[in-house]
């Protein structure tokens, strides 16, 4: 992790690039792509997803306002980087904050799926506890491995979890996990590093490579436990949504047409579209030149919990139009274009030149969430 204001927080979703019809989350902690356990929606704005980064309190009104306009967001770790401590209670109160200005945002948390930070007091507890350092990850002597770095005025230690230990794994999952679910104000966790724990490591001893993939390996038994506890309180995991690769201008006519026929055969499981890390545009809104093609391809594609990643400023007139329900499923009526019929709307986007259009019926007005 990095002290930056614009933190890109590493992730493993999937990119998918097949036309196939796909199975459903294909990671192997994953479980069968749960949906989310809050009643499915096609309002627009409810759809829209962002995550937001680095304050030293909590965020200004600016911010607070812009998180309150989403359907789904997520907290990072350096929310509230002032405090050394204390983040498992940082993070509710900012989701309560957010949730104040509108109820119906969704606030999802961040973990670590690879770190023990001493900046969670959970993390803390047990992170100088001497009988415990067989939790952790060791340098040959015997030492724990710390990639510890100074934030602000205080030192943040990050320990790696040695999943293998049956007993970090309860830990993790009841105690550091659990610790949101416990949390009713919070909706889930963005479960960051979770595809294994040596990606953004470094000055680490050349550990064999059978060590490595044991490692890794326990650690996606202590998330896929994880998720199946989430599950049991009503709390979702911000990995469950797939990001398959979204058409964009640079694309020739056969690409495009083979992302949106792959992204068709996704309805059923949740997907956001574009995703954080897969086509989404990290600029204000007028800057983002796909931007109507991208919210006509989600039109034509989604599914019942599907997600569109917001860019940095909020687009109005796109996320905030009600387009009603779907009418039927989106189809291809010539070559390389794709339409779609909603009630309030037809969808179209044209592979062939990536021109798009969404014509809205009569009734069509902005829908207040």
């Amino acid at each position: 992790m990095h002290f930056l204001a614009a933190l890109i927080v590493l992730s493993t979703q999937l990119i998918i690039r097949t036309q196939c019809e796909l199975g459903p989350c294909p990671i192997s902690w994953r479980l069968p792509c749960p949906l989310p356990p809050w009643p499915p929606t096609y309002n627009m704005q409810l759809s829209t997803q962002q995550y937001f980064y680095s304050s030293e309190g909590f965020y200004n009104n600016q911010t607070l306002a812009f998180a309150a306009l989403h359907g789904v967001v997520g907290i990072d770790w350096i929310n509230h980087f002032g405090l050394p401590n204390h983040r498992e209670e940082t993070l509710a109160q900012q989701a309560a904050l957010i949730k104040a200005v509108n109820p119906k945002t969704r606030v999802f948390v961040y973990r670590n799926a690879e770190l023990a930070l001493n900046i969670y007091d959970t993390g803390a507890k047990v992170m100088y506890d001497p009988t415990k350092t067989d939790w952790f990850v060791l340098y040959p002597n015997g030492t724990i491995y710390n990639d510890s770095r100074m934030i602000d005025h205080y030192r943040q230690d990050q320990f790696c979890w040695d999943h293998r230990n049956s007993a970090v794994q309860d830990y993790f999952v009841n105690s550091y996990a659990g610790s949101a679910f416990n949390q009713s104000i919070v909706d889930g966790i963005f479960y960051d590093d979770d595809g294994g724990i040596w990606q953004e490591r470094h000055n680490y001893p050349n550990y064999t490579e059978a060590y490595r993939q044991a490692v890794d390996a326990a650690q996606q038994v202590s998330l896929n436990r994880a998720w199946e506890l989430g599950l049991k309180y009503k709390k979702h995991a911000w990995q469950a949504w797939l990001t398959p690769s979204i058409p964009n201008i640079k694309d020739t006519p056969a690409r495009c047409a083979e992302k949106m026929r792959t992204a068709m055969t996704m309805k059923n499981v949740p997907v956001t579209f574009p995703g954080m890390y897969s086509g989404s545009c990290s600029a204000a809104w007028e800057l983002c030149k796909d931007l109507p093609q991208q919210l006509a391809a989600f039109l034509i594609a989604r599914g019942d919990y599907w997600l569109f990643f917001t860019p940095n400023t909020w687009w109005k007139e796109g996320f905030e139009t009600d387009y009603g329900v779907p009418l039927e499923d989106a189809h291809e009526p010539t070559p390389n274009v794709f339409v779609r019929k909603w009630s309030n709307a037809t969808a179209k986007l044209d592979c062939n030149t990536f021109v798009s259009a969404i014509t809205l019926h009569s009734s069509a007005k902005p829908v207040d969430q």
